[in-house]
C-alpha cells in the first residue's frame, strides 16, 4: 500500500446509501485516521450547506470540495470561508436563464452561490432536492437576484427525463465554450465552468496540505468522480459503480450498502498498525 497522506470521497452513492444512510463504521474508523493524522476531505455535487450534516455527523472539520469542484472551502465556527473557487462567467448566467425561462418553462432551475442555494418557486423538484439533502432554499426573484452580480458557482435543473434529455441536446448545440453540462442523475442537469472537476479540486487539496498527488486515495462512485480516481495516487471505485468507472479505477472496493469504504479504509487501518 502506497503511503497515504489524505483521503478524499464522494458522498452520495459512496458512504450513503440509497436510502441516505452512512456507512456504519465509517466514524469510529475516521476518528483512526484523525489520530494518525490524516484528514477525511468530502467531495461531492452538493453544497456546502448540503455538506456540512454529513460532515457534522462524522465528526468531521477538514476542507470540502462543493459543486464537483467549483467551490473549496472550510466551515469554521458556524461560518463558511472560501478557499478557492471557480464561477460560471457572468453573462452565460444571465443567458441561460433567459433561454431556460423561454424554452423550457417546465425545468426547476436552482443557483448556487457560495454556500446557498437560490430557487425562483418551490415546486416538487425542489421539494424532493431539500428533502436529500437537508437544505431549505432561498426563494428569490431571479431578475433582482441577478442585478447584484452574484458569483455563482452551478445550476441545477430538475425535470422530467424526457425535459431534461431535450434541455441537455438543446444547451450543447448553444454557444456556451465556458460552460459544461452534464447529467447527474437522468433528470438532473448540472452547469458548471468548463474547468471545474472534482481531480483539480484534489490537486489543490493536495498543494494546501503540502502533500504529492500520489500520496491521496479517492473513493467515487459515478462518472462526476472520475477525474479524482484517476488523480489520486490510489483510486477506489465502489462495487456500485459503472463498470467503466470500476475499469478506470485502480482497486475497486465493496459496493455502499455494505460499507465499502469503511472495508478498504479498514485495510489500511490494519496496515499502519503492524
Amino acid at each position: 500500500m502506497a503511503k497515504i497522506g489524505l483521503v478524499i470521497s464522494d458522498i452520495d452513492g459512496t458512504i450513503l446509501d440509497q436510502n441516505h444512510q452512512l456507512d456504519s463504521r465509517l466514524k469510529e474508523n475516521l476518528a483512526i485516521l484523525a489520530q494518525q493524522g490524516i484528514p477525511f476531505c468530502l467531495a461531492s455535487a452538493r453544497s456546502p450547506l448540503g455538506i456540512r450534516p454529513i460532515q457534522e455527523a462524522l465528526g468531521l472539520d477538514a476542507p470540502l470540495v462543493a459543486y464537483n469542484g467549483a467551490l473549496i472551502g472550510q466551515w469554521q465556527e458556524g461560518e463558511f470561508r472560501v478557499l478557492q473557487d471557480i464561477p460560471l462567467v457572468e453573462a452565460d448566467v444571465v443567458a441561460l436563464i433567459g433561454l431556460m425561462e423561454q424554452s423550457f418553462p417546465a425545468v426547476s432551475i436552482g443557483l448556487y452561490a457560495g454556500k446557498d442555494w437560490y430557487v425562483a418557486q418551490r415546486n416538487q423538484w425542489v421539494e424532493l432536492e431539500a428533502s436529500i439533502t437537508g437544505e431549505d432554499p432561498l426563494v428569490t426573484d431571479f431578475e433582482a437576484f441577478l442585478a447584484q452580480k452574484p458569483v455563482v458557482h452551478k445550476f441545477l435543473l430538475i425535470g422530467e427525463e424526457a425535459d431534461i434529455t431535450q434541455l441537455l441536446a438543446f444547451l450543447q448545440e448553444q454557444d456556451f465554450p465556458e460552460t459544461s453540462f452534464y447529467l447527474s442523475k437522468a433528470n438532473y442537469l448540472e452547469i458548471t465552468h468548463r474547468s471545474v472537476s472534482k481531480g483539480h479540486a484534489l490537486a489543490l487539496l493536495a498543494e494546501m496540505q503540502g502533500l504529492p498527488i500520489r500520496e491521496t486515495l479517492a473513493f467515487g462512485d459515478h462518472f462526476n468522480d472520475l477525474s479524482m480516481l484517476e488523480a489520486a495516487g490510489v483510486g477506489v471505485a465502489m462495487g456500485n459503480a459503472p463498470q467503466a468507472v470500476q475499469e478506470a479505477a485502480d482497486e475497486v472496493t465493496a459496493d455502499n450498502h455494505h460499507n465499502g469504504v469503511s472495508l478498504y479504509l479498514e485495510q489500511i487501518i490494519s496496515e499502519k498498525s503492524r
